[in-house]
């Protein structure tokens, strides 16, 4: 039997980092008002009587957002403890004993998770500006697991004398399921969120730079992610 606890933390990759257990996770990860105004997809700005501004500015706005690139926002570290027991059994549907003595492990495992946005085909087509109100509509994010590393100090066995050690297979099997479970609850952590929090704090400056009052800036991204749109957004970089 697999059992999981764990502990994470959120960092924006310009310096501010905070810790939050896991668990009972419910609310986004936040860090402080948000420089931009977020609106859901669909939501009108303004009325019929606002004049789009001409293809070519929307194309010079885009072109300047265009050239962040791939931009990396948010790092989430996960702290995640594996408990597993070992209740083997010998025999066959007539004949069912259990082995004698236990087994069981601790295993901590260090996670970090990386969102970001790639601007790459970012176009005016991502660029609503009416009047005095400019809207950026993200490309969908991405999260990437850039690193996953067992602490093996703090791993601890409880073997009877009976039985033998877990071996190192069965501990990266067991590591697995474990990285494989923070995919799986990747909703709970607030990364999408706070990555589109983070966008804003990188466009936003830029813009205004460009004309636009911050307050009349709006970053968002095209609709909210369901947990399982987010899980597949996420991959495993290859690790060695």
């Amino acid at each position: 039997m697999t059992n999981f606890a764990e502990k994470k933390s959120m960092s924006r990759l310009f310096s501010i980092a905070f810790w939050m257990f896991a668990g009972l996770l419910s609310g986004a990860c936040n860090s402080g008002n948000p420089t931009a105004t977020e609106v859901k997809a669909g939501d009108a700005v303004g009325d019929s009587s606002h004049r789009e501004l001409p293809i070519r500015h929307r194309k010079e706005l885009a072109d300047a957002v265009q050239q962040q690139s791939r931009l990396y926002t948010t790092a989430c570290h996960v702290r995640k403890i594996v408990l597993y027991s070992d209740d083997t059994r010998m025999g066959g549907k007539l004949l069912d004993i259990p082995l004698p003595g236990t087994r069981k492990v601790a295993i901590p495992i260090d996670v970090t998770l990386k969102a970001y946005v790639d601007f790459a085909d970012f176009s005016e087509q991502n660029v609503t500006v009416a009047d005095s109100i400019c809207i950026i509509t993200l490309p969908d994010p991405k999260v990437v697991v850039t690193a996953s590393r067992v602490d093996h100090r703090q791993t601890r066995q409880y073997i009877s004398m009976t039985r033998s050690k877990f071996s190192e297979e069965e501990i990266s099997r067991l590591t697995a399921q474990g990285e494989d479970s923070i995919v799986d609850h990747i909703g709970n952590y607030g990364i999408i969120a706070q990555s589109r929090e983070d966008c804003a704090r990188v466009l936003v400056p830029m813009i205004q730079r460009m004309g636009f009052e911050a307050r009349n800036i709006i970053v968002r991204y095209r609709k909210e992610y369901s947990e399982d749109e987010i899980r597949k957004m996420t991959r495993f970089r290859d690790m060695p």
